[in-house]
């Protein structure tokens, strides 16, 4: 398939996108810039570390509890309907974060509440892209959107909540996020129409909890919705061990300052940044599935390179070098160091890559009107899986060192994935066909396995 450059470009005159995609960067800079200034705020006001996980685990349970039930809702509602409440209602969690900033019952509860908001509206934004742009401009679209949220990540968490604290307070934060969820609330509210198509028919009414089983039939009946699921899943559980270990890498293997990790993590922005650009065209000529399983492979040995990355610097000085003795001679630039910085390169390469090429997957198999279900789903999914690991990872570490907790992390979690991939008992089953003098109206699971491809043009 050939690769067109300027079709992709013609994404942003798409005003409905341009505007989904606006939102987001806004939406998402608040939401960064806020959960760095409550990681702040707890842990001062608290003088205990421990609040910092007590706040992974606020905002995780109202995924494992209400995910499902929320892409479901997601999937009922108007998608606009659904992001510009879900934009004012999280402003409204900001402001009120401010006003009880000295109570930590109250920091915990809202917080809550506002990680349940999430549980329809994100379903609901992953699940729009589909329904606005054509079936080919699927990877340049999730592409754009992962740009968005890097970015914000960048304004949020590295520039305004860093400088707003240092300048003023935590509670200057949460003002300016709920000016900011007020803008994006602003952009989606303000559409000329809904996130629909003209020539998208009404798919048939079902009750609430047949739509909660459409996202589990889904995953059974479609084994590459099946497959993106698994390395998705499996690789943000990876991330999250990794962003959890890493100060303690820094300063255990690395023999740095925590402060110094952003420095030593650049290069994975810049292979994260290479992703995007090149993301669209791999899925073009190797088809989105592919393209995933290889990202996750990838990801992974490059996690387990971390945990061998003494083994891999003497391998490396003894064939190859690359200069990285020179560095540490005259530069005074461990080598150590420099294998670690260089290993970032790939390990944010695929992960970007496994997230945008899952997306797309995901985004072309279920159908219009399960879009909200499944993505639902995955968050779901790999919030349960991860929040055991999550908790005891620190422990581990503490216990058998950093670099065998990457290499036990990485290991376990290749293992699974092909046990998942090949597994006739866990894998997706055949579909049952269609029996004869079904009426019409009806939906067959072939046919809410793959996505309609819209008309040339929209």
């Amino acid at each position: 398939m050939d690769y067109d450059l300027q079709d992709d470009v013609q994404l942003l005159k798409n005003d409905k996108f341009r505007r989904l995609l606006q939102a987001r960067f806004v939406g998402q800079t608040a939401q960064n810039a806020l959960i760095y200034a409550l990681l702040i705020l707890l842990v001062t006001e608290s003088g205990s570390s421990i609040h910092s996980t007590l706040l992974i685990v606020a905002l995780t349970i109202p995924s494992i509890v209400l995910g499902i039930p929320g892409g479901a809702v997601a999937d009922m509602l108007p998608r606009r309907f659904t992001l510009t409440f879900g934009y004012l209602a999280r402003a409204g969690v900001a402001a009120a974060l401010f006003y009880y900033s000295g109570d930590l019952f109250y920091v915990y509860m809202l917080v809550l509440l506002y990680s349940s908001i999430g549980q329809v509206f994100s379903p609901s934004e992953a699940a729009t892209v589909p329904a606005i742009v054509r079936k080919d401009q699927l990877s340049t679209a999730n592409s754009l959107m992962m740009l968005s949220l890097m970015l914000a990540q960048i304004v949020g968490l590295v520039v305004m909540a860093p400088i707003l604290i240092k300048l003023i307070s935590p509670d200057a934060v949460f003002i300016v996020a709920a000016v900011l969820l007020l803008v994006a609330t602003y952009i989606m509210g303000w559409l000329a129409s809904d996130f629909t198509r003209a020539q998208d028919e009404k798919p048939p009414s079902i009750g609430f909890v047949e739509a909660m089983g459409e996202g589990f039939r889904i995953l059974r009946t479609n084994r590459h919705a099946y497959l993106a699921i698994v390395y998705l899943t499996t690789g943000l559980s990876l991330s999250k061990v990794l962003i959890i270990l890493m100060p303690k890498f820094t300063r255990d293997v690395l023999e740095i300052s925590p402060e110094d990790t952003v420095f030593v993590a650049a290069p994975a922005a810049i292979g994260a940044g290479v992703g995007l650009l090149i993301v669209p065209l791999l899925i073009r000529l190797f088809g989105a599935w592919r393209v995933a399983a290889v990202a996750f492979f990838i990801f992974v040995l490059g996690l387990a390179g971390l945990g061998l990355v003494v083994f891999v610097r003497d391998f490396i000085q003894a064939n190859f070098d690359f200069g990285i003795s020179f560095l540490e001679d005259n530069f005074s630039l461990a080598s150590v160091i420099t294998v670690t910085m260089l290993l970032a390169v790939p390990l944010g390469l695929s992960f970007t890559i496994l997230s945008v090429a899952t997306r797309v997957v995901m985004n072309e198999q279920a159908p219009l009107e399960a879009q909200g279900r499944v993505f639902a789903m995955q968050m779901a999914l790999g919030d349960f899986l991860s929040l055991l690991p999550l908790l005891l990872v620190a422990v581990v570490a503490d216990v058998v060192g950093v670099r065998a907790t990457l290499l036990a992390s990485a290991v376990s979690a290749l293992g699974v994935a092909g046990y998942l991939t090949f597994s006739k008992r866990f894998g997706p089953v055949e579909p049952p066909e269609e029996p004869p003098g079904e009426s019409p109206g009806s939906l067959s699971p072939e046919d809410s396995a793959v996505r309609p491809v819209p008309e040339p043009g929209t």
